[in-house]
Order: C-alpha cells, then structure tokens, then sequence
C-alpha cells in the first residue's frame, strides 16, 4: 500500500471515529435528558390537543374582574354554541376534589396539600368575562394534564386529555351563532386594546 492510499485510510478511519463520538454524546444526552425531553413531548401533544378545540382561539386575554384589578383567561374557545374558557392547572399527582366544596387535595407521594377550589376562580373569570360578551352563552373548564389522576373522580367541568368532549373537538364552523360571531369580534377588538399597564394588574 502506497503512502496516499494509507493517509486515505487513516483519513477515513479518523472520520468514523469522529462520526461515532459524536453519535455516542447525542445518544448520552439523549439519556440524561430523557426525562426531560419526554415531558416537552407530552405537553406538546396537550398543547395540540387543546389548540384543536373549537373554530377559534383567544389566549391570554386580559380583562377587569369588574373591581380593581385584571383577570389573564388562558385560553377561550369559539364553538357553534358557546365561548368556551378553559383554565389551565398545572397540578400533579392524586387530587381529591368535588364542585362545592372550599378546598380541593393535592396528594404527591406521602406529601398533601391543599388549595382552593379552582372551579370558584373560573366563576369570577366567567363572570368578568360577561362584561365583555354581554348574552352570549359562555362555558367555563379546569383542564388538567396526564400527571394529574382523580381516584375519587372530579366535576363535569374538569377536562383533561382523554376526556374533551367531542362536540369541542368536532365544532361545525359554518353554524356559529351570529351573536357569538358578534362576541368573539368584541374580544379580539378587546385584546388588541388592553394597554401594558392592564397587564401589570393582572390577578391571575
């Protein structure tokens, strides 16, 4: 073998080694972020989910709870019979709750916490809302993602993944209440208008 065909050689080698640390580092990083990576994963097809409800979406209007300060909604739908708001809840783990009562449980491994019943909050966010929309039928949801389970089951207002139901999903566009077109037409006037500083009061 000549000199070139053997600095060929060693050329190619250096390039497959080359080739294989580099696969092994993202295969490494791979694993030591898996975990992370799957979570990003699971709240995209979530985000997906939810991005798919209704014919339109508003997210982060901000509006005045009707006192002194500003509600952020997270997200509202326009469906053929109702502007739909659903309240995202970033709650893991077991939680026991049911629709009167003051306190819900959040159980993560031997740990519980409580926390006020969300449902009261998305009330006050309907009812803020209704300043805006004046008769338009509104509907309110909690959605809650795949960390969180509820043994004990949970209100007809609390969505998540597996159950959206599907007249949210299948929403038959060309048949949208003309006085809902009207309210949706006000809320995204609205949300062009909201001024910073309508922001910096915002509650929640």
């Amino acid at each position: 073998m000549n000199p070139d065909e053997i600095l060929k050689q060693l050329k190619l080698e250096s390039d497959l080694v080359a080739i294989a640390i580099v696969g092994l580092a993202i295969v490494l990083v791979l694993l030591v972020n898996r975990k992370r990576l799957l979570v990003k994963i699971r709240e995209w097809r979530i985000q997906r989910s939810l991005r798919r409800i209704g014919c339109d979406q508003i997210r982060n209007l901000v509006c005045s709870d009707g006192l002194d300060g500003y509600f952020k909604l997270d997200r509202l739908a326009l469906t053929p019979d109702a502007i739909v708001l659903i309240s995202y809840k970033l709650y893991g783990g077991n939680i026991y709750c049911a629709e009167h009562i003051s306190e819900w449980t959040q159980l993560v491994g031997q740990k519980s916490y409580k926390f006020v019943n969300p449902l009261f909050e998305l009330e006050n966010q309907l009812t803020a809302l209704k300043l805006l929309t004046g008769n338009a039928h509104l509907e309110g949801f909690l959605f809650f993602n795949n960390s969180a389970k509820f043994p004990k089951g949970h209100p007809d207002r609390v969505l998540h993944p597996e159950n959206i139901p599907e007249r949210l999903n299948a929403a038959d566009c060309d048949n949208v209440k003309p006085e809902l077109t009207a309210a949706w037409k006000l809320l995204k006037t609205h949300q062009q208008q909201i001024s910073p500083a309508d922001h910096a009061s915002v509650k929640t």
